[in-house]
Parts: structure tokens; sequence; C-alpha cells
């Protein structure tokens, strides 16, 4: 049983990464669309992320990853450790109610278009999973989604479709690493790993425009975050633990609650100049008024 929660909750920190990302800029998560789906949205698109708790038949909560919201485009974002085969059920579930929580035509159902990130496997994973709708006389559809394992992409190739939000995963393979044994030579993979794949591909990216100043500050937490719960849960790894490398459930940073403060300030900034305008209008009035009555 111990080893059961500990397995859940090595799973549950990875999700609440995989959500956290997309607390990052419009800029950020508009680019990994266009990279997932192979989009062209411009970085000025509209985006907002859809109601994603859903109450099923049974009237217990389910959870969908992410359903992002691009232009009035649908996306909908699973992440998974290892291998489901139910998974593709889920995601039709998860789309069908999504569809009638947003209908506008009676008539019409919209689904978002569907992906699942397996984030660590050793298991073959197909291109595509399918689910064979059975309409009696209407006849069969199949529902297909897509399977993107992370851990197969190459690097180059992920930050020239500028998916770099996905970077910090790129941690999962120092399970691989442990299982060869802690070596200077392993050491040296992970440092590698870890300054130049990861961290060199979040300032890569941050000096081309891909993602903003406040994206790599999070990222690089978040990379410090999952290095340090990676390390804490291999004993082989102790001796590289030294190394120095908001989504309802995303794992918090250390520094967001400066960050929530700035907005706070920011916020109130926003209503000081509001008023400020406002009495500077008034004041502009009675001034007007004041020339009408000496004249």
């Amino acid at each position: 049983m111990e080893q059961i929660s500990q397995i859940e909750e090595i799973y549950q920190i990875y999700d609440r990464m995989f959500k956290r990302i997309f607390n990052l800029s419009s800029t950020a998560i508009i680019n990994l669309i266009n990279g997932l789906f192979e989009t062209n949205y411009p970085l000025d698109s509209s985006i907002f992320f859809s109601n994603k708790e859903f109450v099923g038949r049974t009237l217990n909560r389910r959870f969908a990853d992410v359903i992002v919201v691009i232009n009035g485009d649908a996306y909908h974002l699973e992440a998974q450790m290892s291998k489901d085969s139910a998974i593709v059920v889920r995601v039709f579930e998860y789309g069908f109610l999504h569809a009638i929580e947003n209908r506008g035509d009676e008539e019409d159902l919209v689904f978002p278009e569907p992906v699942v990130i397996y984030l660590d496997t050793e298991k073959e994973i197909p291109k595509t999973s399918s689910l064979l709708l059975r309409f009696g006389n209407q006849g069969t559809f199949e529902f297909t989604v897509r399977n993107l394992v992370y851990q197969e992409e190459d690097l180059v190739e992920l930050n020239r479709r500028k998916m770099v939000v996905l970077i910090p995963f790129q941690l999962i393979k120092l399970k691989k690493l442990v299982k060869k044994g802690i070596t200077k030579e392993t050491l040296k993979a992970l440092q590698n790993l870890v300054e130049n794949d990861i961290l060199g591909s979040i300032k890569a990216n941050l000096q081309v425009g891909n993602i903003t100043k406040d994206d790599t500050e999070q990222l690089i937490e978040l990379t410090r975050l999952l290095y340090q719960h990676i390390c804490g849960h291999y004993k082989e790894l102790k001796e590289a633990e030294e190394m120095k490398p908001l989504l309802d459930g995303a794992i918090e940073l250390p520094l967001d609650k400066y960050r929530i403060r700035i907005d706070e300030l920011e916020a109130e900034k926003a209503e000081v100049e509001a008023e400020k305008a406002k009495l500077a209008e008034e004041i502009k009035k009675l001034k007007e008024r004041i020339k009408k009555l000496e004249k």
C-alpha cells in the first residue's frame, strides 16, 4: 500500500505541474497549441480556459485536464504518465460534456479537438486511439484521439514547434539514468540534461520571443521543483541533489505570492488611474461651466 501511495504522489506532482504550465502567458500557450495541433493562431488571438469541471450521469464530478479555447476553437489536452486503455472513453466523455455545456444550436454539438500527451511510458503507444460509436441502422462512427509520447519527441523538434512549456518534463529521463547506476558519466549526462537540454532551451526560447521573461522564471522554478522531487524519491540521486539546475490543482511556485501581489497592485493602480481620469473630467466640466457663467 505504501508503494501505491508513493506512485500516486508522483503522478499527482506531474499532473499539478502539467496544469501549472497553463498559467503561463498567452504567448506561451498559443505557441504550444500551434505546435501540438499544427495550427497558426496569431499571438494576439483571444484565449480562455473552458470550465473543465463536469458533473457526470452518476453525479460525480469529473475533471478534464485542460480545455483551451482560441478564437472560438476548443482544444482538449489530457496528460498521462502511463498507458491507459480507457483514456479514449474519458476523452470522448469530456468532449461530449463540453459540447453539451457550450452548444449554441440545439441541433449542433461541437467537440473540442483532443490530444493525449504521454509524459512517461515504456510501453508502446499507438499514434492514435479509437472508440467505435455504433448508432444502429445509422451506422458506425470511429472517434479518434491522437497520442503524443513526449519522451520520444526530438528536443530540436520540440523547440522548432515552440513547445518549450513542456520542457521541464525532460527531467523524467532521470529515471533511465538511475537504472544505469550513478557514475561520473551518469552525473555528467544529468548535468547536461539540466543545463543544456532544459535550461538552455528555456533561455533560447526567451531570446527569440516564444515565451516571456516571467514564463522563463516560472519554467526554471518548475524545473528545480521537479528536480528536487525526483531526487527525493530516488536514493541513488541523493548525491546529485545539490546540483543547481493557475488552473485549479496546479502546483504552487515559491514566487507566486509576489506575482499575485504585483497583479493586485497593478489592479489598484488601474483603479486609481481611472478615478483620476474621472476627477479630471469633472474638473474640466466645472471649469467650462465657470467660463459660461463669467460671460
